[in-house]
């Protein structure tokens, strides 16, 4: 074979390595509602972005000090089929749980979530090819998580992946590395819920507190983005009561609230709203990642990862966070990722 053949045939190969090796970045959604039946915008929004997989919440488990097991909490119902979509199932665990599982427990526990997995699947005709772990274990509580991961993996055979918080990143050799194929680095509430005027979902500079741990983080790496918001409720100066899915939107067109600044207001006499009770003078105190904090997390988070983002993943899928932000904004952070 003449020299100069055998190189270009050598050149060629490795262009076609490297193309085949290479994975097209995608826009995925976690769907965390005890019904599934998304609505008219939420599937506009999946069509836009091209989504084809969706990471939908089946059910948490709990372990309640009156129980003598833990137990599923809220399953999801397919009210519509997920045709069309690739399905990843993730179960919620309570830390707890894994603080208070023994080791003889452990495969009982296996063998009933993935008995309950099934019987979902089974609702909805689904096959999964992989389940997700959601649980923000601790270095007390990891042993019992991984030793329930390796269980459920060799009953299920399945493809694995479990989220990761900042601080299970920055101190891994405390909190360890779960037995998983892959992570998803959770990249939100990571501030204090309070008064004051920072952010609990997102601070940069909190976050530069850890990002920088991601460049020795063996395991490859998702990215879940927060698209969500919420009100803090505060009375004489504390925070009595978190205001889940409320957004500045939903204040500025109230007349029972009067604007004090760009995201909190105050109840101008004793009301109700989404139900949640208010007296007067009550202050709320909305929080939500904007437009450019997104695209900031993106950046913080390449710098620092030797492996860059893989897919991103916005939490949740839900028509009220997707009104907040501009419909182009999901492909920009994804360019922004590349």
């Amino acid at each position: 074979m003449p020299k100069e053949f055998a190189r270009l045939l050598l050149v060629s190969l490795a262009i076609c390595l490297s193309a085949c090796q290479h994975k097209t970045k995608s826009v995925s959604f976690y769907y965390w509602r005890t019904t599934y039946a998304p609505d008219s915008t939420e599937l506009r929004a999946l069509k836009l972005n091209e989504v084809h997989t969706l990471f939908v919440r089946y059910f948490d488990v709990d372990w309640p000090d009156t129980s003598a097991a833990p137990a599923p909490v809220s399953p999801i119902r397919f009210a519509v089929s997920p045709t069309g979509y690739t399905i990843v199932p993730v179960i919620f665990f309570r830390n707890r749980v894994f603080e208070k599982l023994d080791s003889a427990s452990s495969r009982t526990l296996a063998e009933k979530v993935l008995a309950l997995v099934r019987r979902i699947d089974a609702t909805a005709h689904l096959q999964p090819a992989e389940t997700q772990f959601d649980c923000d274990w601790t270095e007390h509580s990891r042993d019992s998580y991984f030793r329930f991961i390796r269980q459920y993996h060799v009953l299920s055979g399945l493809t694995l992946s479990s989220t990761i918080r900042l601080h299970q990143i920055k101190y891994s050799d405390r909190t360890g590395i779960p037995p998983v194929d892959h992570g998803i680095l959770m990249f939100y509430n990571m501030g204090n819920i309070d008064a004051g005027a920072g952010n609990s979902i997102y601070d940069r500079t909190i976050a530069h507190r850890y990002t920088p741990s991601l460049r020795k983080y063996p395991l490859l790496l998702d990215l879940a983005l927060p698209i969500f918001s919420w009100g803090l409720q505060v009375r004489n100066g504390r925070v009595i009561q978190l205001l889940d899915k409320m957004n500045a939107g939903q204040f500025d067109k109230d007349t029972n609230f009067s604007k004090l600044s760009s995201n909190r207001y105050a109840a101008n006499h004793p009301c109700f709203k989404n139900g949640y009770y208010f007296k007067g003078n009550d202050t709320v105190k909305v929080e939500a990642p904007t437009a450019d904090n997104l695209l900031d997390m993106v950046d913080d988070v390449n710098q620092h990862s030797n492996q860059k983002i893989r897919d991103l993943i916005f939490f949740d899928l839900d028509s009220q966070n997707l009104l907040q932000y501009d419909k182009g904004l999901f492909k920009e952070v994804l360019d922004r990722a590349e």
